[in-house]
C-alpha cells in the first residue's frame, strides 16, 4: 500500500456527537502485521439429506416418495395373527394406546425382534409425543438397555437411567413386565429385574402405554395392563387405525377401486403400488407441483399387470386438466412408460395423477418427473443450485450427518429406476437415492467446491462383519479416485465418468460419541490404514467433541489425539448454539478453539487441523445472523487452528417438522435466504487470506476481525454489534498505510425477531451505509444489533 502522503489535521475529522445509547469504539488496524493465514474453507458447507434438502429439493426430481417406500404401507403397524407387527425400517415408530388418566399399573407383554439393528421400545405414561417414558432394550446399535424420558420443551428425550450393556436376539420371544407406582418404576426382562428406579420431581405420573421400534422390525403379543389393586385395564391387541391403509406418504387415492402397497415382486427395494378396479378409474395422486408456462416436463412410470384400457397420467390445476398422456397397456413384466408434456400455464400447486382405466390389476413403481430447466443443469433445481453457487462454497461435506451413518453408497449408482432406497426413515423421508456420489461430485464441480465424503463404518449394523464396511469404504475411494481400469473405476466409467473424481477428504463416520473414545480409536485404527492403502493421497478426518463444555470435549479429543492422532489429518467437531447466546456464544466457542489448539500442539500429531463440521444457532431469525457473523470472525481469528467449517442445516423444505435453522429455505417453487445465509454470503464475498492485527477490538463491545489481500491494498473489517447500543467506530490505519476509499455494507434489520419468509424474502438483507474518510482514519456507524463489512482500498 502507498505511503501516507497527507495526514488529516484533527479539525477535518467529523465531530462525533454521542447519544446516551451510543458508544464510541476506536480501532487501530495494522495491514503490515499479518498474524496468520486464513483458509477459505472455513466458508464451507454441509449437504445432508435432511428434510428434503436433496430428495425433493436441490435435486430436480419433482416426485416425492416415487417408489412408495415411505409410509405405513411399508411395514406399518399391522395385526398379524395374534400379534401386532412393525416391519418397516424407520426410526422412532410408536404405537400408543389406553387412557391418558392411567396412573399406577402393571404392564406386561411379549416381544420378538424379527430384524434390524436394535431391540424393543416399551412406552408407558405417555401423555403426548414429547411427554413419555420408554424402556429402550437393545438400543445404541443393540449394545445397551436404558430408561429414557421425554419432556415437552426439554429438547430431545434422553437417558435418565442407564441399565448397562445388553442386546436383543433376533427370532426369540422375550417376556417384559413394567410396574409404575408414583415415581417408583420397576421393570423385568424374562423375569430378571433390570430397573428399580425412583424418578425426580419431573416424573410423569399418568399416561397411556405402548410399544415402538427404532430401525428394527418387531412383533408384540399378549398385552395386559392391570391396576395395582388387580383391576384389568386392558387385555388383548391394541387397536390400529387402518384408515387409508395404502399409506404411502405424500400420495393419496382417487377414483374407485383398490389401492394397496404390495411387496410382491416390486421393481426394486421393498414395495410397489397395486391398483385394481372393475370399471371407471382408480389411481394415486400427489401435489403440489410448481409448473412454469412453456416448460417441457418429462418423466416415466414403471408398471406391470393387465388393464383393459391401460394407464393414464394427468396434470391438473384444481378441476382443470392441464395435460393428459395415455401411457398404454402394461404386460406381465415390468416396463417403463415414458411421457412428456408442455405446461400450458404457470401453476404453483398442480396435482399429478397416475391411474388405471377400466378393468384391470396393475402394479406401479418409480414415478418420476423433471422439468427441462432442471435437466439442463444436469438434474439440479436451477434456483436452488444458484442459491448454493452464490455462497461460493470452497468445500462441501456429504452425505451426513446422521444420514451418513446408515448410508450405503452403492444403492445410489446407475439408472435412477434401479436405485434402492435408503434403509431407514429419517428426517421426514425415506430417501430414494436420486442423488448419489456421481450427482454430488458433479454438483461440486459446478459450484467450484471440493467434495468431502463421510463414510458409514457399520456401527449401527450388528449383523454385518466390520470387514465388509471397511471394504465398502475402500471401494468407494476406488470408485471416486481409481483409474478407469480399476475394479470400481470401471463401474464409474460405465456410469459415464471415465476421469477420476480425485476426492481427497474422507471422514470416518459421524457423531460416534456413543461408542466411547476408546472404541472409536480402535475403529479409526481399522479404517484409516485401509483407506490410505487404497489411495495414499487421501486426507482423513475423524470425529471430535461436541458443544463448548471444555471438560467433555477435552476428554474425548485428548483420547482420540493420543490414541490415533498419527493416523488422521483433521479433527471434526460440532456445536449447535442457543440463539439467545448470539453475543457471547461465539466467544465461548473461540475459547475452546484456543484450548484445542494447545492440546493439538502437545499431541503426537501437532499438524492436526480442526474442522468445525456442524455449527449453527437454532433459529432463522436475526439472532442466527448475529451469531453467524460472530462465529465466522472467530474462525478467522483462530485460522491457525480452524481451517474448515460447515454450518448445518444448509437446505430445508419449509414442510420440515423440526430444525428451523437452515440457510436456504424453500417450497416446491421458490426459496428465501435466512439471516445466516445473508451474513455468510457477505462475509464470504469479502474473504482475504491474511489475518491482520487489530488493536482495541477485544476491549470493545464489538466482535471484529480484519483481513487483507496479500498485497495489503484491500482491507476488510468484519464487524458484529450484538449490543442494543449504536456504536460509532473510528478506524485508524497504522502508518504507512492510508485509505483511498471506504465502503460499508450492513445487515441491520433492527429487531432480533426479524426474519425472511417465502413472501417477504428480503426483509433481512444487505444495504450500503455511509462512511467518512480522512487520510488514514475512517469513521462509520454500526447500528444496534447489526453486522457489516467495511472495505478499505489503498490509494
Amino acid at each position: 500500500m502507498d505511503r501516507l502522503l497527507f495526514v488529516a489535521p484533527l479539525f477535518l475529522l467529523p465531530v462525533l456527537t454521542l447519544a446516551q445509547d451510543t458508544t464510541q469504539v476506536a480501532l487501530t488496524v495494522d495491514p503490515g502485521r499479518v498474524l496468520h493465514q486464513v483458509d477459505e474453507r472455513i466458508y464451507g458447507h454441509f449437504l445432508e439429506h435432511i428434510y428434503h434438502s436433496v430428495n425433493g429439493g436441490l435435486w430436480g426430481e419433482m416426485v416425492w416418495n416415487r417408489s412408495f417406500e415411505d409410509g405405513p404401507g411399508v411395514g406399518g403397524w399391522q395385526v398379524r395373527g395374534n400379534a401386532v407387527s412393525q416391519q418397516g425400517a424407520g426410526t422412532n415408530l410408536r404405537l400408543s394406546f389406553g387412557d391418558a388418566d392411567w396412573k399406577d399399573y402393571d404392564y406386561t407383554l411379549e416381544a420378538r425382534k424379527t430384524g434390524g439393528n436394535e431391540g424393543f421400545l416399551l412406552l408407558f405414561r405417555v401423555a403426548g409425543d414429547d411427554d413419555f417414558y420408554w424402556l429402550n432394550f437393545g438400543g445404541w446399535s443393540n449394545t445397551r438397555h436404558a430408561l429414557e424420558r421425554g419432556i415437552k420443551g426439554g429438547g430431545r428425550w434422553g437417558v435418565i437411567k442407564d441399565l448397562g450393556p445388553g442386546s436383543i436376539e433376533t427370532g426369540r420371544w422375550y417376556r417384559i413386565r413394567l410396574r409404575c407406582e408414583g415415581r417408583h418404576l420397576q421393570a423385568w426382562l424374562d423375569d430378571r429385574l433390570v430397573l428399580d428406579f425412583t424418578d425426580d420431581q419431573k416424573a410423569h405420573l399418568s399416561g397411556r402405554v405402548g410399544v415402538g421400534t427404532w430401525a428394527t422390525q418387531a412383533e408384540y403379543r399378549n398385552f395386559k395392563v392391570t391396576r395395582l389393586d388387580g383391576r384389568v385395564l386392558f387385555s388383548g391387541l391394541p387397536p390400529i387405525d387402518n384408515t387409508g391403509a395404502f399409506g404411502a406418504r405424500f400420495w393419496s387415492i382417487y377414483g374407485t377401486g383398490e389401492v394397496v402397497a404390495d411387496s410382491d415382486r416390486p421393481l426394486n427395494s421393498s414395495v410397489s403400488v397395486r391398483l385394481a378396479a372393475e370399471r371407471g378409474e382408480c389411481g394415486i395422486q400427489q401435489q403440489p407441483f410448481s409448473l412454469r408456462e412453456n416448460v417441457t416436463y418429462r418423466g416415466s412410470v414403471w408398471a406391470r399387470g393387465s388393464s383393459s384400457l391401460g394407464l393414464v397420467l394427468r396434470l391438473r390445476n384444481g378441476t382443470k386438466t392441464l395435460a393428459q398422456v395415455n401411457l398404454g397397456r402394461p404386460s406381465a413384466e415390468w416396463r417403463e412408460f415414458p411421457f412428456e408434456f408442455l405446461a400450458p400455464e404457470t401453476v404453483d400447486a398442480a396435482t399429478l395423477q397416475v391411474g388405471l382405466l377400466g378393468r384391470g390389476r396393475v402394479w406401479v413403481d418409480q414415478v418420476s418427473l423433471m422439468g427441462d430447466e432442471a435437466a439442463a443443469t444436469g438434474g439440479y433445481r436451477p434456483d436452488l443450485l444458484k442459491a448454493v453457487a452464490d455462497l461460493r462454497p470452497p468445500v462441501i461435506r456429504w452425505p451426513g450427518g446422521c444420514f451418513a451413518e446408515y448410508y450405503r453408497w452403492k444403492d445410489a449408482l446407475g439408472p435412477q429406476s434401479q436405485r434402492r432406497s435408503y434403509p431407514v426413515s429419517i428426517w421426514d423421508d425415506v430417501d430414494v437415492n436420486s442423488f448419489g456420489v456421481d450427482e454430488f461430485v458433479q454438483m461440486c464441480r459446478k459450484v467450484g467446491a471440493e467434495p468431502l465424503i463421510v463414510i458409514n463404518t457399520g456401527r449401527h449394523d450388528s449383523t454385518t462383519p466390520q470387514a465388509q464396511y471397511v471394504q465398502e469404504a475402500c471401494d468407494w475411494i476406488d470408485y471416486c479416485n481409481g483409474p478407469a481400469t480399476s475394479k470400481w473405476g470401471k463401474v464409474r466409467t460405465a456410469n459415464g465418468h471415465p476421469e477420476p473424481y480425485n476426492v481427497r477428504l474422507w471422514e470416518i463416520d459421524n457423531e460416534t460419541w456413543n461408542l466411547g473414545a476408546e472404541r472409536y480409536v480402535e475403529l479409526v485404527k481399522t479404517f484409516a490404514p485401509a483407506l490410505r492403502k487404497t489411495d495414499p493421497k487421501v486426507q482423513i478426518l475423524v470425529c471430535g467433541g461436541s458443544g463448548t463444555n471444555p471438560a467433555g470435549n477435552n476428554d474425548w479429543n485428548a483420547k482420540v489425539l493420543k490414541g490415533c492422532g498419527e493416523l488422521f489429518d483433521y479433527l471434526s467437531i460440532h456445536h449447535y448454539e442457543n440463539p439467545d447466546r448470539y453475543a457471547d456464544g461465539p466467544r465461548v466457542y473461540e475459547n475452546l478453539f484456543r484450548k484445542l489448539g494447545e492440546m493439538i500442539a502437545a499431541s503426537p500429531n501437532p499438524k492436526v487441523q480442526v474442522f468445525v463440521s456442524e455449527w449453527n444457532a437454532q433459529s432463522t431469525d436475526w439472532r442466527t445472523g448475529l451469531y453467524c457473523g460472530g462465529l465466522l470472525n472467530a474462525f478467522e481469528r483462530c485460522g491457525d487452528v480452524v481451517t474448515m467449517g460447515s454450518p448445518a442445516l444448509w437446505l430445508r423444505h419449509v414442510s420440515a417438522t423440526a430444525w428451523d435453522n437452515a440457510l436456504i429455505n424453500f417450497d416446491q417453487g421458490t426459496w428465501f435466504p435466512a439471516p445466516n445465509y445473508v451474513v455468510m454470503k457477505l462475509w464470504r464475498d469479502h474473504f482475504a487470506p491474511d489475518l491482520i492485527a487489530v488493536e482495541g477490538g477485544p476491549q470493545s463491545p464489538l466482535n471484529v476481525a480484519a483481513t487483507a489481500t496479500p498485497d495489503s491494498r484491500t482491507v476488510y473489517l468484519k464487524c458484529v454489534n450484538p449490543t442494543p447500543q449504536i456504536a460509532t467506530v473510528v478506524v485508524t490505519l497504522k502508518p504507512p498505510y492510508s485509505v483511498r476509499s471506504a465502503a460499508l455494507e450492513l445487515v441491520s434489520p433492527g429487531d432480533l425477531k426479524a426474519r425472511n419468509n417465502l413472501v417477504l424474502s428480503h426483509k433481512v438483507t444487505t444495504a450500503g451505509a455511509p462512511t467518512t474518510v480522512a487520510g488514514r482514519v475512517v469513521v462509520f456507524t454500526m447500528p444496534a444489533l447489526s453486522a457489516g463489512v467495511l472495505t478499505l482500498q489503498a490509494p
